[in-house]
This record gives C-alpha cells, sequence and structure tokens, in this order.
C-alpha cells in the first residue's frame, strides 16, 4: 500500500529545498517579488506614493475575497484569523452561543477584537497572513509538495514539525511582502532621512534615535514596531555593528570611556 504525503524538505538562508532533489520551490527574494507585483498590480499608478497598504481593500478589491469579523470561541486563543476551504467549520459566538460555521472556500475570516484602534497593527498582520495562505496556494499547486513514500517508513514527529515550520515561514515571509513590499519601505526610508543602512550593535540593541525612527516609519506603513524591525532585516536595511562598539562609544564605557 501506497500513501501521499507533503515532502519534508530543508529551509535555508535563502528558501527552501526539497530534501529528496535539492531543488529550490521559493526563495525569499521570489517571495519579497512576487508579493511587491501584487501590490503593485493593485495600486497601479499610486503605488510610488503610498506609504500604507490598504490590506482589506486589497482582500476585497484585488483578491475578490469576502472579510468578516467574528468573535472566536476556539479553544485555541492564538487563534485570530481563519481562511475558509469549504468544508472545515470555524467556532464562533452567535447571538451569546457557540456555533460551528463554514464559511465558503476563500473567506478570510478575523477575531472582532482585532477591529479596536489599538489592534490595527495586529489586525493589519493577521489579515495579510491569511492572504498569503490563499496567494501561496495559488502559486504552488499541491501537487509539487506531494510525493509517494512507503509506508514502512517512521515518519517521525520531528518531520511533520518541520513541514509546518516550513509552510508557515514561507507564509509570514509572504505577508510580510504584502503588507511591506521592498519599494514601499525604500520609499518610506528616504521621506524620513534614512538613506543608509541602520547599526544595530549586537544582536538588537539600536541607538535611541534610531529607535525613534524605526518606530516612526513602522507607524507611517501602519504596522508595529517589531514586524517593521523585522522586515528591515529580511530586506538588508540594517548593518551588524560589534556590541563592544556601543559600549565603548555610545555609553562611553570600557577601553578609553569610563566615568572618570
Amino acid at each position: 500500500m501506497r500513501e501521499s504525503l507533503i515532502c519534508i524538505g530543508k529551509i535555508g538562508k535563502k528558501g527552501y529545498y526539497f530534501e529528496d532533489t535539492g531543488i529550490q520551490i521559493f526563495s525569499y527574494e521570489e517571495l519579497d517579488e512576487l508579493g511587491e507585483g501584487l501590490i503593485r498590480q493593485y495600486l497601479g499608478k499610486e503605488a510610488e506614493r503610498t506609504c500604507c497598504v490598504d490590506i482589506e481593500g486589497f482582500v476585497t478589491d484585488f483578491l475578490k475575497l469576502p472579510l468578516l469579523y467574528r468573535s472566536f470561541a476556539e479553544e485555541d486563543s492564538d487563534k485570530i484569523g481563519f481562511i475558509a476551504d469549504g468544508v472545515t467549520p470555524l467556532r464562533v459566538y452567535e447571538n451569546g452561543a457557540v456555533v460551528r460555521s463554514v464559511y465558503p472556500g476563500g473567506t478570510i475570516v478575523i477575531e472582532r477584537c482585532l477591529r479596536r484602534e489599538h489592534e490595527s497593527g495586529r489586525r493589519r498582520f493577521t489579515i495579510s497572513h491569511e492572504c498569503a495562505h490563499y496567494i501561496m496556494d495559488r502559486a504552488v499547486p499541491s501537487a509539487a509538495f506531494h510525493r509517494e513514500f512507503d509506508n514502512e517508513r517512521i515518519y517521525s514527529q520531528e518531520d511533520f514539525k518541520n513541514l509546518f515550520s516550513f509552510r508557515e515561514t514561507q507564509i509570514d515571509r509572504m505577508g510580510a511582502a504584502l503588507l511591506m513590499p521592498r519599494f514601499m519601505v525604500h520609499n518610506v526610508m528616504i521621506s524620513h532621512g534614512c538613506s543608509s543602512c541602520i547599526p544595530v550593535f549586537g544582536d538588537s540593541i539600536l541607538k535611541l534615535t534610531d529607535k525613534r525612527l524605526i518606530r516612526q516609519m513602522a507607524n507611517t506603513m501602519g504596522v508595529s514596531f517589531s514586524a517593521f524591525f523585522i522586515r528591515l532585516r529580511e530586506l538588508d536595511y540594517l548593518c551588524c555593528r560589534p556590541l563592544a562598539e556601543y559600549i565603548t562609544e555610545e555609553m562611553g564605557l570600557g577601553q578609553d570611556g569610563g566615568a572618570g
């Protein structure tokens, strides 16, 4: 007896590779290019003048998908976004009762509490993430991810963990590319007087002025500080510097520093 299993592979710095063939499916550069192309096509002539993607408009006007807000009743409170397949039910509250609702395929359902003003960045990123699921399902035919396997082989939990880790990594990258396409990030940086890469000392230490600058640019793009910081790293707009440099030059401590 033979069965079908989604192919397990490895994630590298540049993208994903089949373990069996070494063929790369989608590099991060390709995901960025595809995401940017979609947003440019959606915005048209307004692309270069736009600093914040209307992600809800992208869903309804460009992808032509329904976008709904509901109060989720799932046991996992981390579930705040859902894209329907027309079969799988979603537990939601309706008139005070929990119901299992099945929505038409392609319907994006977002947790209602994310409509609060202070949840704007989280709401927008959740919507872009669900968009990415839809886009990736269309960009990569499911057959490309399947292969025949011998049912006598034992596939470990680690195999499945790697699979879903790969899937979500690709989805997150595409979601970021839709919400923060490279050209738009570049334009926002220029408009804020940032013409060179931003120094990061060690893994995550920033100068206070640069931290304020990143927050301002994130606000302009309608995303959180952390989402924009990660995107800057993905696009190589951050340059790594030794932590010792920050300690000596910014804090005035160490070799030539001292409080004396």
